[in-house]
């Protein structure tokens, strides 16, 4: 339709440009016309002041029949080159006295005047008290013809170039409309591609949002399946022993047999739930400065052990590594899957090395410098199109039983939730190389503790307020408490505990669980650092996005599901002496 309207206005304008023109030029010899008419006009009316002016002076002279005086009149118009002919006739028409310019002569009688082309001439009476006396005739000369042409041909000039230039500007408005209808083309024809362009845009990302959420759930549907698939395992472990158990005059053989079973099963639940939090780097962390050469050391008996023969390891400890900040347990959990994972891959045996090394270079994915540790085997590597998967969860190469496939991804998550990043490199027969990196810390490594003096420690004493709002954890916790020799208060959440340390007096210690309604368990923690400072709290958590993301304050922390053995170390560490230093009086 733009198109149709700019062709019909183009056509309307190819028609105004000539007959502009055409009028331009019509009014030019209009012009020429008129002033041709005008000056014509101008000479008539000189020619009849001038004989006004002769008839006025030769009036006496005609009175008195002087023939000298009037010759004298008219001889004095011969000044006026453009006077050609100036005669003064008696009463009765004949010439009395004249002047003429050029061959030509005047007339004998008024009668025979006869004025050439290319002159103006007139006739006036001369009179006196209302009687004529006399007739005087004059004529002047008109411009020649070339004269006039050349001051007209100006004027045509002038309107010849005006028809040029509008003749040039219409041109040019017609070539611009044309240059404006093909680019209008050309962005109708933009705008329809673009339109296309954002319409296949639309589409692409709305296909390609569709194969990410397909994506996704078929990832939730694998995590799903493989949870499934391990915790039924291991409730099967768990509620076939808990029914053998619950069988009268059970043997002692048996019954301690399958508590060591429902022990062994939930401790893997455990694992595996730390492992998935891993993966997720939603671990509850406890990082410390860890010096990591003395870690590797402390771990090479165990570690020889899991080995087992045909397999020899190899440790290539830098000089003056420095330390780092992680969670120790973390570590130790991560260095075993990798290096479990490599004795696998070795089913003929082979070397496994552990080397530390300090990072001076600009680490990817890690900040400032870094503290590498590197596992190498001699195994028989990974394939190209499985390296890219190896970190995701439940993804295995090992036969059923196994493994889980949740090793590697409990390294990925425990080195990013650190700060680090973890890479592999392997080739088919050439083994795998696994590679942590950790930031270097500044801090000066702990000397580690003695790990059987803990279990020297007999029954323990002390008041504890026990906050928990699931009622079942809470009748659970409270019997271990008791186990372990300690006087227990309930409260079910933070707003009770408050009341209870002002209403009941003295406690040793707060053992609280995090998530809580209401006030949660780390401002339960911070009310009552403000109001009794020596208190100490004691946190517990199945899994806190706040403790995941932020830590515990400070504050010792111990994880869901735990053991008689880690409540009894993490209470007795966080209880005051027993000179009562750090008990809770009534404020």
């Amino acid at each position: 339709m733009k198109q149709a309207a700019f062709t019909a206005r183009g056509r309307d304008f190819s028609i105004a440009i000539p007959l502009a023109v055409l009028l331009l030029l019509l009014a030019g010899l209009w012009i020429i016309y008129q002033n041709e008419q005008a000056y014509r006009e101008e000479q008539e009316r000189s020619a009849h002041v001038q004989a006004d002016i002769l008839a006025a002076s030769v009036t006496a002279a005609l009175d008195f029949n002087d023939r000298m005086a009037a010759q004298e009149s008219a001889q004095a118009l011969g000044v006026n080159q453009q006077v050609q002919m100036a005669g003064i006739y008696d009463a009765q028409g004949r010439l009395f006295a004249g002047y003429h310019r050029g061959q030509t002569a005047l007339p004998g009688r008024v009668s025979e005047i006869a004025t050439p082309e290319a002159q103006v001439g007139v006739i006036i009476p001369v009179a006196r008290g209302g009687q004529q006396i006399g007739t005087i005739y004059l004529s002047t000369a008109i411009d020649p013809l070339s004269r006039r042409l050349t001051r007209y041909a100006i004027v045509a000039l002038l309107v010849l170039m005006t028809s040029l230039v509008l003749g040039v500007l219409g041109y040019g408005q017609f070539a611009l409309r044309r240059a404006n209808r093909v680019l209008e083309e050309q962005a109708l024809s933009l705008a329809e591609t673009n339109s296309q362009l954002e319409f296949e845009i639309e589409e692409r990302s709305r296909t390609e949002e569709q194969l990410r959420q397909a994506q996704k759930m078929q990832a939730l549907g694998q995590l799903t399946g493989g949870i499934a698939h391990d915790f039924n395992n291991l409730l099967t472990v768990i509620q076939g022993s808990a029914d053998i158990l619950r069988r009268p005059e059970i043997q002692e053989e048996k019954r301690m047999r399958f508590a060591n079973a429902i022990a062994d099963a939930s401790a893997r639940a455990a694992l595996l739930t730390g492992q998935l939090l891993a993966f997720a780097r939603r671990q509850p962390l406890r990082p410390e400065a860890v010096d990591l050469n003395q870690r590797i050391r402390t771990m090479m008996n165990m570690l020889e052990t899991t080995l087992g023969a045909g397999i020899a390891l190899e440790p290539r400890l830098a000089d003056d590594l420095k330390p780092v900040e992680v969670d120790p347990g973390q570590l130790e959990v991560a260095l075993l899957n990798i290096i479990v994972n490599a004795r696998d891959a070795m089913p003929d045996g082979g070397t496994i090395t552990i080397s530390t090394a300090n990072v001076d270079e600009a680490a990817p994915d890690v900040e400032g410098r870094a503290v590498a540790v590197i596992v190498k085997d001699s195994g028989r590597g990974i394939d190209p199109e499985l390296r890219e998967r190896v970190f995701e969860p439940f993804f295995t190469t090992k036969t059923v039983g196994k493994g889980t496939g949740l090793g590697l991804s409990q390294v990925y998550g425990f080195t990013a939730q650190s700060g680090g990043a973890v890479s592999i490199d392997s080739e088919p027969g050439k083994g795998t190389a696994v590679t942590l990196l950790f930031p270097a810390s500044s801090r000066t490594p702990l000397a580690e503790a003695d790990p059987g003096a803990a279990a020297d420690a007999g029954l323990s004493t002390g008041r504890i307020l026990l906050v928990e709002d699931n009622e079942e954890v809470g009748n659970f916790a409270e019997t271990l408490l008791g186990e372990l020799g300690y006087t227990v208060v309930r409260a079910r959440d933070g707003n009770e505990a408050m009341e209870r340390t002002e209403r009941d007096g003295r406690f040793d210690l707060v053992f609280t669980d995090v998530v809580m309604p209401g006030m949660t368990g780390l401002e339960l923690a911070s009310k009552l650092k403000q109001r009794h400072p020596r208190l100490p709290v004691v946190l517990t958590t199945g899994y806190s996005d706040r403790i995941a993301s932020t830590g515990a304050e400070d504050y010792p922390l111990i994880c869901k599901p735990y053991r008689l053995e880690t409540l009894a170390a993490t209470l007795e560490k966080a209880l005051p002496s027993r000179a009562g230093v750090g008990s809770l009086h009534g404020h």
